[in-house]
């Protein structure tokens, strides 16, 4: 997808540092590099995920979005997933996460997909008015618990 001065493309084995590093922006901490590098090169080459980069004309990357998709039972058909969803604060507002969105969007069309969900962190109130601007609504709670080593 071209725009007079962004970039939006496939993300590829060679951009898994870049990626790296906007995810351990997007959770404020640093991952562990080599679990993340082995995900990385496994869901890479999956179909049903998606890696998308927003980058300047310079080749500077900016934003990345990830999208997973899978049947479910309960949809009765394909849904799409945002998993992560970054763009570099002093490129917001500008609108790369459009253009991002836009991109998955028009995969998960091509793709027959019923839904496309998106998770946010309660204090990501930024987040939110962007998903309501782009048209999502907040139809869900989302639960999460850290397993203990009892279970």
């Amino acid at each position: 997808m071209n725009h007079p001065t962004f970039i939006i493309r496939k993300a590829v084995e060679m951009d898994m540092l870049t990626v790296y590093e906007q995810i351990c922006d997007l959770e404020e901490m640093r991952l562990n590099h080599n679990d993340f590098k082995k995900i990385y090169f496994t869901n890479i080459h999956n179909q049903n995920i998606l890696y998308y980069l927003a980058e300047t004309k310079e080749g500077k990357c900016v934003g990345f979005i990830s999208c997973h998709i899978e049947f479910l039972l309960h949809h009765c058909g394909k849904v799409a997933e945002i998993q992560e969803f970054v763009v570099d604060e002093a490129y917001r507002s500008l609108g790369i996460g459009a253009l991002l969105l836009q991109q998955i969007e028009n995969e998960i069309i091509s793709s027959h997909c019923v839904l496309l969900e998106v998770t946010t962190r309660k204090t990501r109130l930024r987040a939110h008015q962007f998903y309501e601007k782009n048209g999502f609504s907040s139809s869900h709670f989302k639960f999460t618990k850290t397993p203990s080593k009892n279970l």
